[in-house]
C-alpha cells in the first residue's frame, strides 16, 4: 500500500511543554507535509485546549482519530497497552530505569508491531529485559535549528565570569544533588563563577517531588558559591537565549530517556557535562562534550515507584569528586569550552534535528507499509510459552528469574492459576510465606473447575502458610 494513502492515528499529548508533546508536535508537524494521512488523538485534558466551537471544521478532523486504522502510533504516558483497532500497532516508549515495569513485558514482548525509542541505551535496557531486538528501532529527537542556533540573542543574566547551567526537572533521577554537592564542594563564594538552575515541571510531571528546598537552602549560605534559581516558563526563544548566555551545561542523570536540554544547549554552542554512559553517548563524544566516567547501580527493589519491575531496575552513578574535577577543568578552559561548543553545535544542527527524527519516522512507516504483517500470538499461546520458559528455568534452578517470569504473566493474565501455583512454590522455598498466601487465597477463590486432589492441595499449604508466619 502507498504510505499517502494509509491510515494513521497518532495518540499522545501535543500542547502540554513537557517532553512528550514536544516531540509528538514535532514530529507530526512535519510527518504530515509527506502527505501522510495522519490524524491525532490527545488526551481529554487536552481537548478544550483545541476543540472549542470557534475551531473549523479542518482542525477539528485532524484531532478525531480514524475509527479503523492501518497504523496506530502511541507515545503518552503512561502507556496505554489496550489493543487498538489497528492493522499494525507502534508504540514509542521511553523508560529510563532499566528493568521495564513487570506489565509492559507481555505487550511489548507479542502484542505491539514495533517499539521505538529514543536511544541506542534505552533499545540495550529492552533487550536485556527479554524484548526481541528485532522489534526496537531508534528514532533519535532532534531541535528546531530556526531556535536552538548559535546566534540566538542571549538572556541578560547576572554577570560572572563562568556560568554553569541545568536544565530540567531537580529530581534524583535528573542528578541534580549531586550537582549540587559537587559545585558546592568545589567552588566556594570567591570564585567568579555561576550555577543557573531552570527548573521544570514543578507543576506538572514533577509536582511535589523536586529538590527546589535543597537548592534554596544551598543559596542561602553567603559562603557558598552564588546560584540562581528560575522555574518560571521559558518560551523557546527564552530558553535558547538561556542556553547562549552561559558557558557549559551540567547534565549528571542517572536515568535519561534521550536528553532533550543536553542537545538543545549544543546547538547553542554549548558543551554539555554529562555521564560517559546511557541515552546521551548517541550524539556527544570527547570532541563535543566533557565525559564523566560512570556506572551501572542496581537499585534495592524490584519496583520504580508503585510499578513492579521485571528485574532490579538500574542506573548510572558518577562520582562526585569526578564531576568536581571536570567542572574545575572547564572553568579553568574557557577556549577549550567554546571550541568543544561550535563542535557540538555543528555536530548536532547536522544530525540531530526534529526534519531529522521526522524522516526517521516516516522510513519506519514506509517500512512497515510494505511488511507483511505476522499472524497475532494467541493469548493461550502467550500463557503456554511463558510457562515453558519459567519451568525450564526452574528446573535449571534459576529460581529468582523463574518467579519473575511467572509474576510478569500474571501481570497481564492474572487468572493463570499454574503460574500462581509455580510461583507459590518457589515463595515457600524462599520461605517468604505472606507472599506464597497472596497467590494461595487468589488460588483458592477460583479453583471450582480443578480436580478435588489440586483443591486438597491448596488447603493443606494454606494452613501451613499461616503455621509459619
Amino acid at each position: 500500500m502507498k504510505t499517502e494513502a494509509l491510515k494513521i492515528n497518532w495518540v499522545g499529548p501535543q500542547f502540554a511543554g513537557h517532553s512528550l508533546a514536544i516531540v509528538n508536535r514535532n514530529i507530526c508537524r512535519l510527518i504530515s507535509k509527506e502527505h501522510l494521512n495522519i490524524k491525532k488523538k490527545i488526551p481529554d485534558l487536552e481537548a478544550p485546549l483545541v476543540l472549542s466551537d470557534n475551531e473549523k471544521q479542518d482542525i477539528i478532523e485532524e484531532f478525531s482519530p480514524f475509527p479503523e486504522s492501518d497504523l496506530t502510533i502511541v507515545h503518552q504516558w503512561p502507556p496505554d497497552w489496550k489493543v487498538p483497532k489497528s492493522k499494525k500497532w507502534i508504540c514509542m516508549q521511553p523508560w529510563e530505569f532499566g528493568a521495564i515495569p513487570r506489565d509492559w513485558y507481555i505487550p511489548m514482548k507479542y502484542w505491539v508491531d514495533e517499539l521505538w525509542v529514543y536511544s541506542t541505551y534505552n533499545k540495550e535496557g529492552y533487550v536485556r529485559c527479554g524484548i526481541p531486538e528485532d522489534k526496537i528501532h531508534v528514532i533519535p529527537l532532534g531541535v528546531d535549528e530556526k531556535v536552538y542556533h548559535t546566534d540566538v540573542q542571549a538572556l541578560d543574566l547576572i554577570p560572572s565570569s563562568f556560568r554553569f547551567l541545568f536544565v530540567g526537572g531537580t529530581i534524583g533521577r535528573k542528578g541534580i544533588d549531586t550537582l549540587i554537592e559537587a559545585y558546592l564542594n568545589e567552588f566556594t563564594a570567591n570564585d567568579d563563577v555561576c550555577l543557573f538552575i531552570k527548573d521544570t515541571g514543578t507543576q506538572s510531571f514533577y509536582k511535589g517531588i523536586t529538590l527546589e528546598k535543597m537548592i534554596h537552602e544551598a543559596m542561602s549560605d553567603p559562603k557558598n558559591p552564588r546560584i540562581f534559581y528560575m522555574d518560571q516558563d521559558y518560551s523557546e526563544t527564552e530558553l535558547a537565549g538561556l542556553y547562549k548566555a552561559c558557558d557549559c551545561l551540567v547534565h549528571p542523570y542517572r536515568g535519561e530517556g534521550f536528553g532533550l536540554p543536553i542537545a538543545e544547549a549544543m546547538a547553542c554552542g554549548i558543551p554539555a557535562i554529562v555521564p560517559d554512559k546511557g541515552s546521551s553517548q548517541d550524539f556527544c563524544n570527547t570532541e563535543t562534550a566533557f565525559l564523566v566516567p560512570s556506572k551501572e547501580v542496581l537499585l534495592s527493589e524490584k519496583k520504580v515507584g508503585d510499578l513492579d519491575t521485571v528485574d532490579y531496575p538500574w542506573w548510572l552513578s558518577i562520582d562526585r569528586n569526578d564531576l568536581q574535577q571536570t567542572m574545575r577543568f572547564a572553568y579553568e578552559n574557557p577556549t577549550l569550552v567554546k571550541k568543544k561548543g561550535q563542535e557540538a553545535s555543528r555536530h548536532i544542527l547536522s544530525s540531530f534535528t526534529w526534519e531529522k527524527s521526522a524522516q526517521a519516522v516516516t522510513d519506519r512507516i514506509r517500512q512497515l507499509s510494505n511488511k507483511k504483517s505476522d499472524p497475532k500470538t494467541a493469548n493461550e499461546d502467550i500463557v503456554k510459552m511463558e510457562l515453558e520458559d519459567g519451568n525450564d528455568l526452574y528446573q535449571k534452578n534459576s529460581m529468582e528469574d523463574a518467579l519473575d517470569i511467572y509474576l510478569n504473566l500474571l501481570s497481564v493474565y492474572p487468572q493463570t492459576l499454574m503460574a500462581r501455583y509455580n510461583a507459590v512454590i518457589i515463595y515457600i522455598q524462599q520461605k517468604n510465606y505472606a507472599a506464597a498466601l497472596k497467590h494461595l487465597i487468589y488460588i483458592a477463590d477460583n479453583m471450582a473447575q480443578q480436580d478435588h486432589d489440586f483443591q486438597e492441595n491448596i488447603q493443606l499449604m494454606i494452613k501451613f502458610c499461616y503455621a509459619q508466619l
